[in-house]
């Protein structure tokens, strides 16, 4: 995630760009949040409701350690 120091001491955090992660034909998008971590998204940028596949969050977590 993009961080920026502040002149008055701390850091400001951006929304960074998707993580696309190809899994069975398919492709499965996450971004990062301070709030939550990795959450799945659409294409649009709402927070997906349907289940991953826990080999997806498997392959997400050793590319992203």
């Amino acid at each position: 995630m993009p961080c920026l120091p502040m002149s008055g001491g701390g850091f400001i955090c951006t929304r960074n760009e998707p993580v696309e992660i190809k899994h069975e034909n398919r492709t499965y998008r996450f971004e990062w949040t301070a709030s939550s971590g990795w959450m799945p998204v659409n294409k649009n940028g709402q927070f997906r409701r349907s289940p991953i596949p826990l080999s997806v969050w498997d392959k997400l977590a050793e590319e992203y350690k």
